[in-house]
C-alpha cells in the first residue's frame, strides 16, 4: 500500500502537490511534522547540513533539509522549516494547529515554487531510500538503512542558531519594514520570529570593556541632558520666587522638601521598572514591558491618595515641627496647588523608565527642550509679570502645567514615533500581582528615601540655626541635586544594561557593564567637584543678593564638592545593584548607614560642637563613602548563581501570567476572523 501510494503520488503534477492536505492549499496546511521521525523514512527525519559551495553558510533552500513547521518570510519569499522534536507517541504525534496572520505581500508563486521544489528533494530522497522491489536487492538494501543511520544527528540547537544566523543577516541586508506580531491560538510567539524585531541580541552580543563604555557613554549623555532639563523646574523655581524675599525663598524650599521626600517615594516605587522592564525586554517579552508599566502606575496612584491628603492639610503637620507661621501659611499654599501636578509627574516618570527598558534614551530630551524654556517663561509671566503676575502661588501653577505638557509630550512621542511595540493595549494584569511589585518597590523606596530624606533632614535643622542658614542650606541642596542628576543617570544607563543581560541570562556581559559603569563613577564624581569648588562664587551670587547667605555658600561649597566624590560612587553603585535586582540589600545598607551613622553624627557636630551646616554635611559625608564602598563591593563580588534563578523565577511567574491572560482572546479557528496574505504556521 505505501509502494502505491508513492507512485500514485509521483504521478502528479508538481502544483496539485500540498505539504498538507488540501490541493494548492497554502492559507491553512497540515504540517508534516505529525509523521514519526523514522531511520527508515527520509521524508520525516533529520538530515545533517550540506556545505553548498565550499560554505559552512546553509542558504535558505538548506533549511528545508529539515521538515517541521512552516514560517513565510514575507520580504522575500522564503520559506524556513523548523523541526520541533516532539517526543514519539504510538499514534504518531498530534496535528500541528496553525493561524494564518496578515502580511504586506500576497500569495505568489513565490512561496509555492519553494515549496514544491522541497518537496521535489524529498520525492527524489524518498525514492532512492525506497526503490521498488524489481530495483531492490540485498546490497542496496542493506547500504541504504547505513547511509541512513550516519545521515542522522542534527541537533535542534544546532538547526536553530543557524536559522537565526541566517535571519540575522537577511535583515541587515535590508531596511526592516513593521510586521504583525505573529501568535498561536493562545497568544505565543516562536523565538524565530520574534528575534527579527529585536533590536539587539543580547543572547549573542559580543561585550568588551571599551565596547560597553561606548554603549554608557552614548546611554548616559541623552539621560544626563534629561535629568538636567528636568531638575531646572525646582530650580527655576527658587530663582524666581527667592528674589521676592527671605520668607519667600525659604517657604520655597520647604516645598520643595515636601514634595522631594514624597515624590521620592514614587521614584523609589518607579525604580522596580529599573529591574523589571529590562529583564523583560532582554528576554523578549515585549509584552511584559507594558504590563509592567501599567501596575507600577496603578499602584503608584493608590499609593498617592494620602499623600495627596496630607499636602492639603501641610499647614497643619508642617506647624508642628516649624515654628514660624507664616513660613508654613506659604508652604502649605504651595503644596495645595502641586497637588494637581503630581500625578503627571508619576506618570511621566514611569513611562521614562519604559522607554529606557528599550534603549530609547532621548525622548524625555525632546519633551524637555520643549518645556524647560516654557518653564521659564510662565515662571516669570506668573510670578513677575505686571499685568497677569500672581507673585508667590505663581510658581507652582507654572510647575503643574509643565508637569501634564511633558506628560502629554511623551505619550505624543511614543504614540507616534517609538517605544509602543512593547505596549500591548490596557490590560486589567495591571491590578493585579502588587505583592510581586512591592518587593521590588519598597527595597527602591528605601534606597532612595534614606538619601533624600536624609537632605530634608538637614534642611530642616538648619532652620534652627536661623533664617540665613536655611536659605544657604537650600540653595546648596538645590545645587547638589542637581548635580546629583548626572552620576544618577549614568546608574540608570548601567542598571538598564546590566538588567538586558541578566534577562538574556548572560552574567559574564553583566559583570562588564558593573565595572564599566562604577568606573565612571569616580570620573564623574571628580568633575562635579571641581565644577562646584571653581564655581562657588557665581553658584552663590545666583541664589541669593543677601551677603550673609552668598558667604555661608561660597563656605560650604567645596566641602560639599569633597561629598559629591563619595555621592557619585553611591548613585552608580546603587543602581546596579538596582539592574541586579538586589534592591533590598541596597535599602538596608543605606538605612544603617545613614540613620544610624550620618545624620546622628550630623547632628552631633553641628549642634553639640557648634560646626553648624559643616557639621551637618561632614557626617552626611561619612555616610555616603561607607554607602558607596559597600555598594560597590557587593556589585563587583555578587551571587550571579543567585540573580539568575531570581530573574528566571520572575520570568515563569510571567509567562504564567501571560498563559492566563491568552485565554481572553478568541480563538482563531475561522478563516474569515484574519485576513490571509503570507501564511505562518506556527507549532503547539
Amino acid at each position: 500500500m505505501p509502494t502505491l501510494l508513492t507512485q500514485s503520488l509521483a504521478q502528479m503534477h508538481p502544483k496539485l502537490r500540498t505539504n498538507g492536505m488540501g490541493i494548492g492549499n497554502t492559507h491553512r496546511r497540515i504540517s508534516l511534522g505529525f509523521l514519526q521521525p523514522s531511520k527508515r523514512n527520509p521524508l520525516v527525519r533529520k538530515y545533517k547540513p550540506r556545505r553548498r559551495h565550499g560554505s559552512d553558510q546553509p542558504s535558505f533552500r538548506s533549511l528545508g533539509d529539515d521538515f517541521g513547521s512552516t514560517v513565510a518570510r514575507e520580504d522575500t519569499g522564503q520559506v524556513i522549516d523548523e523541526e520541533l522534536g516532539e517526543p514519539e507517541s504510538p499514534d504518531g504525534g498530534e496535528l500541528s494547529r496553525t493561524v494564518s496572520l496578515p502580511s504586506r505581500v500576497s500569495e505568489g508563486a513565490d512561496v509555492h515554487s519553494e515549496v514544491d521544489w522541497i518537496l521535489e528533494e524529498h520525492e527524489r530522497r524518498y525514492s532512492t531510500a525506497h526503490p521498488s522491489d524489481e530495483e531492490l536487492g540485498p546490497e542496496d538494501d542493506n547500504g541504504s538503512s547505513n547511509d541512513q543511520e550516519q545521515d542522522e544527528g542534527l541537533e535542534y540547537g544546532d538547526f536553530m542558531r543557524r536559522v537565526r544566523q541566517q535571519l540575522k543577516q537577511d535583515m541587515e541586508r535590508r531596511q526592516p519594514r513593521p510586521s504583525y506580531v505573529s501568535v498561536s491560538t493562545r497568544g505565543s510567539v516562536p523565538n524565530v520570529y520574534e528575534s527579527v524585531d529585536r533590536k539587539e541580541d543580547y543572547e549573542r552580543e559580543v561585550v568588551t570593556f571599551k565596547s560597553e563604555a561606548k554603549i554608557l557613554a552614548s546611554y548616559s549623555i541623552p539621560l544626563v541632558l534629561t535629568f538636567l532639563l528636568e531638575q531646572l523646574f525646582p530650580l527655576v523655581c527658587s530663582l524666581t520666587v527667592g528674589h521676592l524675599g527671605k520668607n519667600e525663598l525659604a517657604a520655597v524650599s520647604l516645598a520643595s522638601m515636601t514634595t522631594n521626600i514624597t515624590l521620592a517615594v514614587f521614584e523609589g516605587i518607579s525604580t522596580s521598572l529599573d529591574t523589571l522592564c529590562p529583564q523583560a525586554y532582554g528576554a523578549g517579552n515585549y509584552r511584559g514591558v507594558g504590563i509592567h508599566l501599567q501596575r507600577c502606575i496603578a499602584f503608584s496612584m493608590v499609593v498617592y491618595v494620602p499623600f495627596a491628603i496630607f499636602w492639603y492639610f501641610s499647614e497643619y503637620f508642617l506647624g508642628l515641627v516649624v515654628k514660624e507661621k507664616e513660613l508654613v501659611a506659604l508652604t502649605a499654599k504651595f503644596l495645595r496647588i502641586a497637588i494637581l501636578g503630581a500625578p503627571a509627574y508619576i506618570t511621566f516618570e514611569n513611562l521614562k523608565r519604559f522607554l529606557q527598558a528599550q534603549g530609547i534614551f532621548d525622548a524625555g530630551i525632546y519633551v524637555l527642550l520643549i518645556c524647560a524654556p516654557l518653564n521659564i517663561l510662565l515662571s516669570y509671566t506668573l510670578v513677575w509679570n505686571s499685568r497677569i503676575g500672581l507673585g508667590y502661588i505663581g510658581a507652582p501653577i507654572a510647575m503643574v502645567i509643565n508637569f501634564w505638557l511633558m506628560l502629554v509630550l511623551l505619550v505624543l512621542y511614543i504614540v507616534y514615533v517609538d517605544g509602543k511595540k512593547c505596549w500591548g493595549g490596557f490590560n486589567k494584569k495591571a491590578f493585579t500581582h502588587w505583592k510581586a511589585l512591592s518587593e521590588l518597590a519598597i527595597p527602591g523606596i528605601i534606597m532612595l528615601e534614606a538619601e533624600d530624606l536624609s537632605y530634608e533632614i538637614l534642611t530642616l535643622f538648619s532652620s534652627y540655626f536661623g533664617t540665613s542658614y536655611l536659605a544657604a542650606q537650600s540653595a546648596v541642596s538645590t545645587t547638589v541635586t542637581l548635580m546629583y542628576m548626572i552620576p544618577f543617570a549614568v546608574g540608570i544607563s548601567s542598571s538598564t544594561r546590566i538588567s538586558n543581560f541578566v534577562g538574556a541570562r548572560r552574567p559574564d556581559c553583566a559583570k562588564i557593564a558593573c565595572e564599566v559603569g562604577l568606573s565612571c563613577s569616580f570620573f564623574v564624581g571628580l568633575s562635579n567637584c571641581l565644577i562646584l569648588v571653581t564655581c562657588r562664587q557665581l553658584v552663590a551670587k545666583v541664589y541669593s543678593k543677601d551677603a550673609e547667605v552668598v558667604r555661608l555658600i561660597t563656605e560650604l561649597l567645596p566641602l560639599v564638592g569633597i561629598v559629591e566624590i563619595f555621592d557619585s560612587l553611591n548613585a552608580i553603585a546603587g543602581s546596579c545593584l538596582r539592574g541586579q535586582g538586589m534592591q533590598a540589600i541596597g535599602g538596608i545598607i543605606n538605612l544603617v548607614f545613614y540613620y544610624l551613622l550620618a545624620i546622628p553624627m550630623g547632628i552631633l557636630l553641628g549642634w553639640t560642637f557648634n560646626m553648624k551646616l559643616f557639621g551637618l554635611w561632614i557626617g552626611i559625608g561619612t555616610g555616603m563613602f561607607l554607602i558607596g564602598t559597600t555598594e560597590a563591593y557587593l556589585v563587583l563580588f555578587p551571587n550571579w548563581k543567585k540573580i539568575l534563578e531570581t530573574a528566571a523565577m520572575r520570568k515563569e511567574a510571567e509567562d504564567a501570567e501571560e498563559s492566563d491572560s491568552d485565554d481572553e482572546y478568541p480563538s482563531s479557528d475561522s478563516d474569515d476572523e484574519l485576513p490571509s496574505e503570507t501564511t505562518i504556521l506556527l507549532h503547539r
